[in-house]
């Protein structure tokens, strides 16, 4: 049987990890999850529904005795594991990168088209 507090305790810190990597604070760790949703791979939401489940039943102390410790201790540390090894500031340039190389593709595209059109009326 696992302990509520102990369930509690890293249910917590999942919290302050979805806080700290996505902003997501202040919503619970079920609704927290689902906003992170496709930010993290389907491994570890499948391990964080886990951890869920197991706080929602460890609130009850007759469905608490159902728990299996070693899954959701396994589950809470992969969790836990993935959410650490997230940098933020290589996602935020990976996002800057991103629209920077979208704008120069579009720069890049208009440039042809107006060099093309120049050459179609005749003008170069």
């Amino acid at each position: 049987m696992i302990d509520a507090q102990e369930v509690a305790g890293r249910v917590s810190r999942i919290e302050k990890l979805l806080a700290e990597k996505f902003g997501i604070k202040g919503v619970g760790l079920e609704q927290g999850l689902r906003k992170a949703g496709r930010r993290l791979p389907r491994r570890v939401r499948s391990d964080a529904r886990i951890v869920v489940e197991a706080g929602r039943l460890s609130q009850h102390p007759r469905l608490a005795r159902q728990l299996d410790r070693t899954r959701f201790q396994d589950a809470a540390d992969r969790v836990t594991a993935h959410l650490k090894a997230i940098d933020v500031a290589d996602r935020r340039k990976g996002a800057a990168i991103s629209v920077l190389a979208g704008m120069a593709f579009n720069l890049l595209l208009l440039g042809v088209l107006l060099v093309a059109f120049s050459a179609w009326r005749g003008w170069i």
